[in-house]
C-alpha cells in the first residue's frame, strides 16, 4: 500500500534514496553516535564512586542489558523496515488493537523523539564548548559559541550527502577509539603490577554498587545504539544489515568501553595505590587527562582532542536519525509537508535536517541565558532527554510480542519475542524509575516534572493530530513491508 500522492518539487522529491547504505555506512553512524570516548568521560567517576574498582565490568553488563533492549528493534526492523524507525513500529505494533491505537502511538513515539532529540544534541554541543574552553583557558562565557559553533560544523557534512557524514563518523570514531586503545595499553604496560585490581571491590560495592543510577549511567552510556534503526528505508537488505549492525555496534564499544575503563582504575591503582588510586579517580575533574599526563604525556593533547571528536562525531552521526524522524512525521501529516523534501541531488532530507539543526541550536542558546553554567546544562540536558528514549525502548519492548503474535505467529518465539522483551522493558522502565524517582539531590529532584512535561506534550500532541485530522495512519505506519 503506497501513501505517496507528491508530485516532483523545484528538483526535490519526497522519497529517500534506496539501497544507498551499507553494513560500513550504517555501523559507522552507529559507533560515532555512542560517542564511547564522551561516554566514558562522563560516567566513570559515578561508576567508580559507587562501584570501586570493579567499575569496568558495569559496562559489559551494561552492553548485555541494551541488546537485550537492542533485540525489539532487530524484530521489528526484520519485518518493516522504515525510516519512522520507533515511530512505524508503534503504530504497526499498537495498530494490532485499532487504527487509532496505532495512530496514537506512533504519535506520541513521534513527538517524543521531536522534543528529546534536540535537547539530547545539544547537551554534546554543550560538553564539546565546556571541554575546549576549559583546556583553553578561554573566559567563562566563551563555551556557548563553541558549541554553536560544533552545530554549525556539522552542516556542510549532513547537507553533502548521508555518504560523506557517514565517512566523517568513522573517522572521528576511529580517532577516539585508537586514541584511548593505545592509551590504554601503554597504561596496563606500565602498570602491570596492579592488573588484578578491577577483580576486587576496592572502596566500591563491586556489582552490589551497579544497583540504582549507577545501572542507569552505564546503560545511558550507549544511548545511540538505535542510531541505523531509522535508516532502514535507505540500507542494503535492511533486515540483515540493520541487525548486523545494533550487535556489532554495541558490542564494539563494550570493548572500548572496558579497556578505557580497566585501564583507569589500573593506572590510578598503580600511581597512588588501589584505595588511593580509586578515591583519585573520583575526585579528578578530568581522570583521562590526569592518566595521560602520568604515563604518556604526549598523548595528553590526543586525550583531549578525541573528547572533541567524541562529541563532533555525536553531533553528525545523531542527526541521521534525528532528521529521519522529522522527516517521516512530515510525510505522515505531524509537521509541515515541506519538512518531508527531499533534495534529488544528494538524497538528504535537507529541510528536516536544517530544522532539527535549528531547534539544537535553539535549545542551547536558551539554556545558556537561562543557566549559564555548561556543566548544569549538559548534565540537566543529558538527563531529562534520555528518558523519553527510555519510555519508546520499554513500551517497543511490551508491543513487540503483540505484533509478533498478531503478524507473524509462524515465527514466533517464547525466547526472542516475550523473555528478552520482559528483560529489554525492564531496562528501559528501571532507567526511567532511577532518574526520576523521589528524593535524588537537586536538579534530579525535578527530572520528573521534565519527563511528565514531555509526555503530556507528546500525548496532547499526537490527540490533535487524530482530532484535526492531521495525522496520516498509513504514512505513520509506512517501511518498506507496508508501502
Amino acid at each position: 500500500m503506497s501513501t505517496s500522492n507528491t508530485t516532483e518539487v523545484s528538483g526535490d522529491s519526497y522519497e529517500l534514496p534506496g539501497n544507498s547504505l551499507g553494513l560500513f555506512d550504517t555501523t559507522s553512524s552507529t559507533l560515532a553516535n555512542i560517542a564511547p570516548a564522551l561516554s566514558v568521560f562522563l560516567t566513570i567517576p559515578f561508576i567508580v564512586a559507587n562501584m570501586g574498582a570493579m567499575a569496568p565490568w558495569a559496562f559489559v553488563v551494561a552492553a548485555i542489558a541494551i541488546l537485550c533492549t537492542g533485540n525489539a528493534l532487530i524484530e521489528f526492523t526484520k519485518r518493516i523496515p522504515s525510516a519512522g524507525g520507533f515511530i512505524s513500529y508503534l503504530t504497526n505494533a499498537a495498530e494490532t488493537s485499532s487504527k487509532k491505537a496505532g495512530t496514537f502511538a506512533g504519535g506520541v513515539g513521534f513527538y517524543l523523539l521531536l522534543l528529546a532529540y534536540p535537547v539530547s544534541i545539544s547537551s554534546i554541543a554543550v560538553f564539546f564548548g565546556s571541554w575546549a574552553s576549559s583546556y583553553l583557558g578561554w573566559s567563562v562565557g566563551s563555551w556557548i559559541w563553541i558549541s554553536l559553533f560544533s552545530i554549525a560544523l556539522a552542516v556542510p557534512f549532513l547537507l553533502k550527502g548521508t555518504g560523506v557524514s557517514v565517512k566523517v563518523a568513522f573517522v572521528l570514531f576511529c580517532t577516539e577509539a585508537v586514541v584511548l586503545t593505545v592509551l590504554s595499553v601503554i597504561v596496563l604496560i606500565r602498570a602491570h603490577s596492579a592488573l588484578g585490581v578491577p577483580f576486587h571491590a576496592i572502596n566500591g560495592l563491586g556489582f552490589k554498587g551497579m544497583a540504582g543510577l549507577t545501572f542507569a549511567f552505564a546503560v545511558f552510556g550507549f544511548v545511540g545504539w538505535e542510531n541505523s534503526g531509522p535508516l532502514g528505508e535507505e540500507s542494503r537488505d535492511p533486515k540483515r544489515t540493520i541487525p548486523r549492525t545494533v550487535i556489532i555496534s554495541v558490542v564494539l564499544c563494550m570493548v572500548v568501553f572496558f579497556l578505557a575503563a580497566y585501564a583507569l582504575v589500573v593506572g590510578f591503582a598503580g600511581l597512588h595505590g588501589a584505595s588511593a588510586g580509586i578515591k583519585a579517580i573520583v575526585s579528578s575533574p578530568s581522570p583521562y587527562l590526569e592518566l595521560a599526563g602520568n604515563y604518556a604525556n604526549w598523548l595528553h593533547f590526543l586525550v583531549f582532542f578525541v573528547g572533541l571528536t567524541s562529541a563532533m562525531g555525536g553531533v553528525v552521526a545523531a542527526s541521521l536519525p534525528a532528521t529521519r524522524y522529522f522527516f517521516h512525521g512530515a510525510r505522515a501529516g505531524l509537521l509541515p509537508k515541506a519538512v518531508s523534501k527531499v533534495s534529488k541531488k544528494t538524497g538528504v532530507p535537507y529541510v528536516a535536517m536544517l530544522t532539527y539543526v535549528g531547534l539544537t541550536a535553539g535549545v542551547t542558546i536558551v539554556l545558556f541565558w537561562a543557566l549559564r553554567n555548561p556543566i548544569t546544562i549538559a548534565g540537566d540536558e543529558s538527563g531529562i532527554s534520555t528518558v523519553p528514549l527510555l519510555f519508546i525502548y520499554a513500551l517497543t519492548c511490551l508491543l513487540l510480542p503483540l505484533y509478533v503474535w498478531k503478524k507473524d505467529r509462524a515465527n514466533f518465539s517464547i525466547l526472542r519475542h516475550v523473555l528478552i522483551s520482559i528483560v529489554g522493558a525492564g531496562v528501559g522502565i528501571y532507567g526511567i524509575w532511577q532518574t526520576i524517582k523521589p528524593g535524588q539531590a537537586f536538579p534530579a529532584n525535578h527530572y520528573w516534572m521534565f519527563v511528565g512535561l514531555y509526555l503530556v506534550l507528546a500525548v496532547v500532541g499526537s490527540m490533535w493530530a487524530i482530532i484535526a485530522r492531521k495525522a496520516n495512519h498509513e504514512a505513520l505506519a509506512k517501511g518498506l513491508e507496508t508501502a
